[in-house]
C-alpha cells in the first residue's frame, strides 16, 4: 500500500511539472504577483506584529494582570495576539512559549485551536472592500470568528486550569538580544510563509478555471475573487476566512517546527468553523438593514501604489538577516 502511494505521488509531481511548463507563462505571472503581494502586502503587515508580540512574550512577566493570576498569561496573550495580528502570529507566539518551557507541547498543541484567525487588518483593508463591498459586514465577519475563537479558548481554560509560569520576564537576557534575536527568528519566519505562498500561488495558477471558493481552500488571498450577495455568501465567506486555506496550514505547520503538533487544530476545525457559521449567521441578520451596499466590482486590490523601491530594499535586507541568522546557527 505505501509502495502504491509513492507511485502515486511521483505520477502527480512529474504530471505538475508537466502542466507547468505548458502554462509557464501563467506560472510566471502567478509567481511574479504573488513576490509583489508578500513584499508590499504579507511581510509589512506580519513582521512587525510577529517581532513585538513574540517580544512581549518574552519580557512581559511583570506586566501580568493580578486577576488573571490563574490563567496562563501566555496562552492568553497567544489567544489575543493571535487573533489580532493574523494568521500566523498565535503559532509564533506558542512555538516561542515552548521554546521557553513556558508551556507543554500538549498545552500549545491544543492553544492551536483558538489563536488561528486572519486578523482584522486583513478582513477589513481588503476583504471588506474587495468582496464585501460593506465596511459593516467586514467587521461582522472579524467578530464572528473572533467570537467562535473566544468560545473554543474559554472552554479550554474551564477544562485544563493551566497555571502562569512566572519565570517569562526575558529570562535574565537583555532586552537588546531579545529583540535582536526576534527580529531574527521572525525574518526566517516570513520567508517560509512568502515561499509557501508562492509555491500555491504557482499551482492554482495551472489550473485557471478554477473556483475562486476551492481556490480560496488552497490559498485564501483567492477570496478577493468571490463575488456575491446574501447571508450564503457572507456566511460561506466568513466561513472561509476562519480556515485560513492550505497554504497557511502550511506555514503554521512550518512555523512550529518540532515544538508541538496539530491533531487538537483540525480535531476541533469543524466545531470552530460550525460556530463561525452560527455567529456570521446571526450576525448577518443583526446587520443588514444597515448596510449600505457599495456599488460596482473590485477587480484588482492594490497593496501599494507609491512604486517605491524602499519596500524591497527592507524585504532583501529581511532575508539577508534571515541567511545571516541560519549560518550563525550552524557555527
Amino acid at each position: 500500500m505505501k509502495n502504491r502511494l509513492q507511485g502515486l505521488f511521483t505520477v502527480f509531481v512529474i504530471a505538475v511539472m508537466i502542466l507547468s511548463l505548458i502554462h509557464i507563462n501563467e506560472v510566471k505571472d502567478a509567481i511574479v504577483k504573488s513576490i509583489e503581494n508578500c513584499i508590499t502586502g504579507i511581510v509589512p503587515s506580519l513582521f512587525l506584529s510577529s517581532v513585538l508580540s513574540v517580544v512581549l512574550i518574552k519580557c512581559s512577566g511583570t506586566l501580568k494582570p493580578k486577576r488573571i493570576s490563574k490563567v496562563n498569561y501566555g496562552l492568553f496573550l497567544a489567544f489575543l495576539l493571535g487573533n489580532i495580528c493574523g494568521y500566523p502570529i498565535g503559532t509564533k507566539i506558542l512555538s516561542e512559549l515552548v521554546k521557553d518551557n513556558t508551556i507543554t507541547s500538549k498545552e500549545a498543541e491544543k492553544a492551536t485551536c483558538f489563536s488561528f484567525a486572519s486578523g482584522p487588518a486583513y478582513i477589513l483593508g481588503i476583504v471588506s472592500t474587495a468582496v464585501f463591498h460593506a465596511k459593516l459586514l467586514g467587521f461582522t465577519a472579524f467578530l464572528s470568528i473572533f467570537l467562535s475563537n473566544m468560545v473554543l479558548f474559554i472552554t479550554y481554560m474551564l477544562r485544563h486550569h493551566p497555571s502562569f509560569a512566572d519565570d517569562t520576564a526575558c529570562k535574565g537576557v537583555s532586552l537588546t538580544n531579545t529583540v535582536m534575536d526576534t527580529i531574527n527568528s521572525s525574518a526566517n519566519s516570513m520567508i517560509a510563509i512568502c515561499s509557501s505562498i508562492v509555491f500555491f500561488s504557482a499551482l492554482i495558477a495551472l489550473l485557471p478555471s478554477l473556483n475562486p471558493a476551492v481556490a480560496s481552500i488552497l490559498e485564501i488571498s483567492n477570496i478577493t475573487s468571490l463575488q456575491g450577495n446574501g447571508i450564503i455568501f457572507f456566511v460561506l465567506a466568513t466561513v472561509l476566512l476562519s480556515f485560513g486555506g492550505l497554504c497557511v496550514h502550511m506555514q503554521i505547520i512550518c512555523l512550529a517546527g518540532e515544538s508541538f503538533g496539530f491533531k487538537y487544530f483540525y480535531l476541533t476545525r469543524p466545531i470552530q468553523l460550525l460556530l463561525t457559521a452560527a455567529f456570521s449567521s446571526i450576525g448577518y441578520l443583526l446587520v443588514q438593514k444597515y448596510i449600505s451596499v457599495e456599488t460596482g466590482t473590485t477587480e484588482r486590490i492594490e497593496f501599494s501604489s507609491t512604486g517605491s523601491v524602499i519596500p524591497f530594499i527592507c524585504v532583501a535586507g529581511m532575508v539577508l538577516i534571515a541567511l545571516t541568522y541560519r549560518k550563525s546557527d550552524r557555527m
